[in-house]
């Protein structure tokens, strides 16, 4: 057990590692490139993450479930076929990317191509990861992946030190690290890879490949989809609280995956000792990674204030909201870990892709559902709430499987068998959803009208000499302060309007692009009652700017009250030093005009005077000169003193003015788009109202579908049925 215990703490401590070395070069990346560049980058990671996603589910998914607690032979023989498969991939993928990002040019071809040059090295290092959590080794996998940071630091410090980084030599620098550590992995596990054998171990392993295979389309497309279909319901606002809340869970994302990875190994280890044993350990897993999540959970829900602006920034205000759900839906991953990973075990892979690809719709239904009624919280507790009910359904398939003999797994006697046990039940399911549907469609039909008023106003830049980027951030900011909750209580304060109706309904969006003009930004309302509905929108554009401009205005009166008591300190010394000295400053002045006039004289005398009356003329003036200079030079700086502090006054006072003005003419520029609020049609809500019931029905269905499965009899344990014994267990599992 201390062993099993060791094991899986360096499992999480080489996700983590791994983990850590990708977000690093994101970093670098930002802080090097311009947004758009960035934007390139993120499109080669993206791909990146698809490539590796299918390599897994072709190479190393299979290498864990089938050469995991085997003889070194038998596990060396599948590490060269897993790692063979993983540079086939990289290399069908990497000459794809480069086939169709060259046309295209640009910023994405310069961060795509070095990519897919790259791509069989970074697969293959991936891959590597795998063959030593299959070998129980997975000290070797972390000395691998800081092989690899190390190389990481010597290549992308070379392109910064190099004067000139751009994206195309950050990626290909990941890429040339990658080259490094595959050497090293090679040199660790003591073997080369066999991409020859790609196809035996396609043929050796069909059963599994178009299943996992389903299953990785599944988790990738299933989330993005319902990302999708959040942001068409709760629009970019709900995404971006969404994804500030998955930056503060992102520790714990690092946590559940690695537990996943270390999981299956030690559970195909179980399964080839007993049936008992594998159903331990299944539970087990579960139980750790769910305590875990909750401990997690617990730290952020309790993180003040402060830190989590720290953390991500203004988005806090957003985030903050939906972390209570985010933690219900990791509880609800953790807990399907143990019964995906047993299936994973007991080597059905047709079951996993199954149930995946019958939860993908309930997710996004369910998500969909959540954000029509409640935002973006709702949205993640609907997704929460369906992984809950993903684990029935999980466990449901874990516990057949099970019970059921190995001849008979994945046989249409199988199916069939199971088809009839619920055949008495299968019709009145399929009507929930249908009624659910039907209800959700009256419930909205009897919906009061609701209404929809639009204001518009040009937010403007902090300075006339501003970059673009600088003015859209104005933009950004104004966005977040119109759901912030000092603006949020200011509109209920002075419209009556109640706060949830007010946080429920406000937003702001774009111009359409053929009406794009500058910084202009819509503010958006929509609740049930037409004439608040306006003033909402106005009061709300007026608060929002107010409290955008108001800190840099309070700056400027702090900065012009500062310059007004330097400039009144310099006068009332300049003052005093007048009064004590009385007319000497005005005696040096006329002092220094006659030595002026008496030098030039002297040059060239006029008149009667004679050159000696005029020399010592002016060695009495000088010598005048001589005695007050000590008295006027202290009172000449304290004039420039108080010229400069002069100058200062009126530079502030100038910007102080300037910053006023933007405010007046952000004021000035707000138009409301119609003079009344306008009905919005029922028929989409009444549409999002009937998917939101058929989703619900369905979650129902599978409920008590999974319910019954649970409540049913327990055959004799498979246990019972064949012997546990090492000898009489099936080769390939």
């Amino acid at each position: 057990m201390a062993k099993n215990g060791l094991k899986s703490l360096a499992g999480f401590a080489d996700q983590a590692v791994a983990s850590a070395t990708n977000v690093a070069l994101t970093v670098v990346v930002a802080r090097e490139v311009d947004p758009w560049t960035l934007g390139a980058f993120a499109v080669a990671y993206t791909l990146y993450l698809v490539a590796v996603g299918f390599s897994r589910a072709v190479a190393s998914e299979p290498l864990l479930v089938r050469f995991s607690h085997v003889p070194t032979d038998r596990h060396r023989e599948g590490a060269r076929g897993s790692t063979g498969v993983a540079i086939i991939i990289g290399v069908a993928g990497g000459l794809g990317m480069v086939a169709v990002a060259l046309p295209v040019g640009g910023a994405i071809a310069d961060a795509v191509v070095p990519l897919g040059l790259f791509l069989p090295a970074l697969l293959l290092k991936d891959a590597w990861r795998f063959v030593f959590l299959a070998a129980g080794r997975p000290g070797q996998a972390i000395v691998n992946d800081l092989v690899w940071a190390l190389a990481q630091v010597v290549c992308v410090g070379g392109v910064m030190l190099s004067g000139e980084p751009s994206v195309g030599w950050f990626v290909a620098a990941w890429g040339a690290s990658a080259v490094v550590a595959c050497a090293a992995g090679a040199v660790q596990a003591r073997l080369a890879p066999s991409p020859w054998r790609a196809g035996r171990w396609l043929r050796e392993h069909r059963d599994l490949l178009p299943s996992y295979t389903v299953d990785f389309v599944a988790r990738a497309g299933g989330r993005n989809l319902t990302l999708l279909a959040v942001g068409w319901v709760g629009g970019l606002p709900a995404l971006a609280a969404i994804r500030a809340a998955e930056v503060l869970f992102g520790g714990l994302n690092v946590v559940l995956q690695a537990g996943y990875l270390v999981a299956i190994p030690q559970a195909v280890g179980a399964f080839r000792k007993s049936t008992a044993a594998l159903r331990a350990a299944v539970f087990a897993q579960s139980g750790l990674l769910v305590l875990l999540s909750l401990a997690y959970s617990a730290v952020i829900l309790l993180i003040p204030d402060a830190w989590g602006r720290a953390l991500v920034g203004q988005t806090w205000s957003i985030a903050e909201e939906v972390l209570l759900a985010q933690a219900l839906l990791y509880t609800g991953i953790a807990a399907i870990t143990g019964p995906v990973v047993g299936l994973r075990a007991l080597g059905d892979a047709r079951r996993s892709a199954g149930v995946r690809l019958l939860l993908v719709p309930l997710y996004i239904v369910s998500s969909v559902a959540g954000a029509s009624l409640a935002g973006a919280a709702g949205a993640v507790l609907g997704l929460g709430l369906a992984h809950l009910a993903g684990l029935i359904l999980w466990i449901a398939q874990f516990r057949t499987l099970l019970h059921i003999p190995p001849s008979l797994q994945g046989t249409p006697m199988e199916l069939n068998e199971y088809g009839r046990r619920h055949r008495g039940i299968l019709a009145p399911l399929l009507l929930v959803p249908l009624v659910a549907a039907g209800a959700g469609l009256g419930w909205a039909a009897i919906q009061p009208a609701t209404y929809r008023h639009v204001t518009e106003l040009q937010i403007p830049a902090p300075s006339d000499t501003a970059s673009a980027a600088t003015a859209e951030q104005s933009v950004a900011t104004f966005r977040s302060l119109i759901s912030s909750p000092s603006v949020v209580n200011a509109v209920a304060r002075d419209t009556g309007v109640d706060v949830a109706l007010i946080r429920a309904g406000l937003t702001t969006e774009r111009p359409s692009e053929d009406k794009e003009r500058g910084n202009v930004v819509q503010v958006v309302f929509t609740g049930d009652d037409p004439k608040t509905a306006p003033k909402v929108t106005s009061v709300a554009a007026i608060t929002a700017a107010n409290e955008l401009l108001g800190p840099n205005i309070e700056r400027a009166r702090s900065n012009v009250d500062g310059a007004q008591a330097a400039a009144d300190e310099r006068a009332k010394a300049v003052s005093d030093a007048m009064a004590a000295n009385g007319l000497v400053p005005d005696r040096y002045r006329v002092l220094l005009g006659e030595i002026t006039r008496l030098k030039t004289e002297l040059i060239a005398p006029s008149g009667n005077r004679r050159r000696g009356v005029i020399a010592r003329a002016l060695r009495e003036r000088e010598a005048e000169q001589k005695s007050i200079a000590g008295q006027v030079v202290p009172f000449m700086m304290l004039q420039n003193r108080a010229d400069q502090a002069n100058r200062s006054l009126i530079d502030t006072t100038t910007k102080l003015r300037e910053v006023e003005a933007r405010l007046e003419q952000a004021r000035a520029s707000i138009v409301p788009l119609t003079n009344e609020a306008e009905a919005i049609a029922k028929s989409p809500i009444m549409i999002r109202a009937a998917a939101m019931g058929a989703g619900i029905g369905v979650l129902l269905a599978i409920v008590a579908l999974g319910l019954r499965e649970l409540l049913r009899p327990t055959r004799r344990g498979r246990d019972e049925l064949v012997p546990t014994t090492p000898a009489h267990l099936p080769e390939r599992v």
